[in-house]
C-alpha cells in the first residue's frame, strides 16, 4: 500500500495499528529496494513472504495482468488453467523479444526485471565463488542434454580440431544423445583408471573426458 491507501485505512482502523502495519511492511520494501539498487546476492535469505510480495508486485507489471486488458495478439500471455497461473505467480508472458532472451520485452516489464535481476544475481554468485573474470551471464532452464551440448560446443569452438569424446559409459541418454547433437565421435570406455596413451587418439586429436555420477 502506498502512503495515501495507509492514510485512508487510519480511518478505518485505529492509526497506531495502521502504523505498526505499515512498519512491519516497510522492513520487506527495505530489502527489495537493496535488491533493486545492488543487484546482488542478499547476505541473509528472504522470507517467503519477502519473495512473494516481491513476485506479486512484478506480476502486476505485466500487460497479461493488467486490470481490463483482454490480450487477444498473438504474443499475448494467456493461461487457461488459474492453478498454472497461481503456480507461476501470473507471470504469463514471458522474457526476450524478437530472438534475443536477453531483450526487454515491452508488454512484461515485471517479468523482464525479474530476468534481469536474476541475471545480476547470479553473477554475484559466480564471482563470489571465485569466477572473477566473469563479466556477465543470462539464466535460461536448461535440461541435461541441451547443458552438455552447449558446453561441448563451446569446447569444440576454443579446440576445433577436437573430435573424440572419451565417455565411461553409463545408463544415461541424455549424455549419448548431447555428444552426438554436438558433433563429436564418442567412445565409451569402463569406468576405470584409463590408459590413455594406449588408445593411439590423443596423438593426433586432443580428446574430451565426460564422466557424470548419479
Amino acid at each position: 500500500m502506498n502512503i495515501e491507501n495507509l492514510t485512508l485505512c487510519e480511518k478505518i482502523v485505529s492509526p497506531s495499528y495502521i502504523r505498526q502495519g505499515s512498519q512491519a511492511r516497510r522492513g520487506h520494501e527495505q530489502l527489495i529496494r537493496h535488491l533493486l539498487d545492488q543487484g546482488k546476492c542478499p547476505e541473509e535469505g528472504w522470507s517467503e513472504s519477502t519473495v512473494e510480495l516481491f513476485l506479486n508486485e512484478l506480476a502486476v507489471m505485466d500487460s497479461n495482468n493488467f486490470l481490463g486488458n483482454c490480450g487477444v495478439g498473438e504474443r499475448e500471455g494467456r493461461v487457461a488453467s488459474s492453478l498454472v497461473a497461481r503456480r507461476h505467480y501470473r507471470l504469463i508472458h514471458g522474457i526476450g523479444r524478437s530472438g534475443d532472451i536477453a531483450a526487454v520485452q515491452p508488454k512484461a516489464a515485471g517479468s523482464s526485471l525479474l530476468n534481469k535481476l536474476t541475471n545480476s544475481v547470479v553473477l554475484d554468485i559466480l564471482k563470489i565463488s571465485g569466477v572473477r573474470s566473469v563479466a556477465s551471464c543470462f539464466v535460461v532452464p536448461m535440461a541435461t542434454g541441451m547443458s552438455l551440448t552447449l558446453c561441448f560446443l563451446t569446447l569444440r569452438h576454443r579446440r576445433p580440431k577436437a573430435r573424440y569424446i572419451i565417455w565411461p559409459r553409463i545408463d544415461q541418454k541424455s549424455c549419448f544423445k548431447s555428444m552426438i547433437t554436438a558433433g563429436q565421435h564418442l567412445t565409451s570406455c569402463q569406468p576405470r583408471i584409463l590408459l590413455l596413451n594406449k588408445l593411439g587418439l590423443f596423438k593426433k586429436n586432443p580428446i574430451y573426458v565426460q564422466s557424470t555420477f548419479d
